[in-house]
């Protein structure tokens, strides 16, 4: 009998925890979360910076060499986002969960509002159009159509341009997260501890034992899906493993309005151009979600410094660094100056500043505008040649691949599918085998949503 510990309730603990069910119904799997409840951290829809990336509007993932445009990054988060789709297409055929409030269509719009811009955008879509069923268009009336909250002034009407993708999504993580856990909760082989924290695991043979406060349970597999708690872990059980990698968290602040004056007319997704000299995180994009039953517009997430790893919890970074580890970021802050420069300033940035930057997307008058942590985006530092960021998920494991931690946050949760099918093909034992050549035919991925 196979027993399976999975560290942390998020949305890649989700899905891992349901596909490796559905592989074998004979493992048992032994779920730890340390807070009082599922889905709490950057699960949560308020902490979750990218609830639908398709790839075809973010103009964040865009590399520009010379004045040429490459999308390249662009069409492989799409292809990733396709899974979850495929996933997502899966589950409601064969009912295994009600994905009612979880998934909605939502369209998405690139919105370049620099009049000298425009021909970047044109040169984008060019290359787009050949590969996904987008639009683009600078006529003001059919913008304000597909915009209609846009800013109302006669003088900078010939500026605006778009890219209008139709077949866009917003997924609830955070409900499609605790749906699917409530799923597994009345299975027999699931068995899940809230309100326990791993402190330490250990390896003994072939097998892990993990220690929480007061007891001790022993594994054959472990997963660490703990988000900010996982780099920890990991350095516990074995410095070696991680020794080139180091969490470096970045806060964010959402403004949030309320105004159903507004909400009712917006139905989209919009994502700004990139301006110079900034860094790719640096574009806010408008958002539309479903909070607490509630429609809310999302203007964010604003960026900034924090040492706190995670949200529900106090747990400091400087607790897992050494003096050569503080020298590593000491040198990535001077070698990454512009991105230094640019957290700090966000970092101390007013809320009324903030606001004026939602005057390109439309005219603010005295409408009331609320803070709210967009939760924090762990990203990573890799320090073994030079060091640099890698913006994403960082999948490392043991030489016999019984451990496995996940470092880092990927691009929204939106590819959480296809991190965990990465993850399975990883695994040795003969029930991966699932996942042994084309993922799409063996589970049976076909495209029927139809929300």
């Amino acid at each position: 009998m196979n027993y399976i510990s999975i560290i942390g309730s998020g949305i890649i603990s989700a899905i891992l925890n349901l596909l490796i069910y559905l592989i074998n119904l004979n493992n048992n799997i032994i779920l730890f979360e340390s807070n009082n409840f599922f889905s709490l951290e950057n699960t949560k829809v308020i902490n979750n910076a990218g609830t639908g990336h398709t790839g075809m509007c973010e103009n964040n993932y865009i590399y520009n060499l010379k004045n040429n445009y490459y999308i390249k990054k662009n069409l492989r988060i799409n292809y990733k986002f396709d899974f979850t789709k495929q996933l997502l297409s899966w589950i409601k055929y064969l009912k295994i969960l009600n994905l009612n409030k979880i998934i909605s269509n939502i369209s998405h719009i690139s919105y370049f509002y620099l009049k000298k811009n425009n021909i970047k955008l044109k040169k984008i879509f060019n290359k787009i159009k050949k590969i996904k069923k987008i639009k683009f268009t600078n006529n003001f009336l059919i913008i304000k159509k597909i915009f209609p909250i846009l800013l109302k002034k006669k003088k900078i009407k010939k500026n605006f341009s778009i890219t209008y993708y139709k077949n866009g999504f917003d997924i609830n993580y955070e409900l499609f997260s605790i749906k699917i856990f409530f799923f597994l909760s009345k299975k027999k082989n699931f068995f899940y501890f809230l309100n326990k924290k791993v402190i330490l695991i250990k390896k003994k043979k072939n097998k892990f034992i993990i220690f929480l406060k007061n007891k001790k349970i022993i594994v054959n597999k472990v997963f660490i899906c703990s988000g900010g708690d996982s780099y920890s872990l990991m350095n516990k059980f074995n410095k070696k493993i991680i020794k080139n990698y180091l969490n470096f968290p970045i806060s964010g602040n959402w403004l949030i309005l309320e105004n159903n004056k507004f909400i009712k007319k917006h139905n989209i997704k919009v994502y700004s151009e990139t301006l110079k000299k900034n860094p790719p995180m640096s574009i806010p994009h408008l958002d539309l979600r479903k909070i607490l039953k509630k429609n809310k517009i999302l203007f964010g997430p604003f960026a900034g410094i924090t040492f706190n790893i995670l949200i529900k919890k106090k747990k400091n970074i400087i607790k897992d660094l050494n003096l050569k580890k503080i020298i590593k970021i000491i040198f990535f802050s001077i070698k990454k100056i512009y991105l230094t420069k640019y957290l700090l300033k966000e970092n101390i940035k007013s809320k009324k500043n903030k606001i004026k930057s939602i005057i390109p997307f439309f005219k603010i008058k005295n409408y009331n505008f609320y803070y709210k942590n967009a939760g924090k985006r762990l990203q990573i530092l890799k320090i073994k040649n030079k060091t640099k960021i890698n913006f994403g998920t960082k999948l490392i494991f043991n030489k016999n691949k019984k451990i496995f931690v996940i470092l880092g946050a990927s691009p929204g949760a939106s590819i959480a599918v296809i991190i965990c099918i990465n993850i399975l093909k990883k695994c040795k034992s003969n029930f991966f085998n699932f996942f042994s050549s084309n993922i799409k035919t063996n589970i049976f991925f076909n495209k029927i949503l139809y929300i």
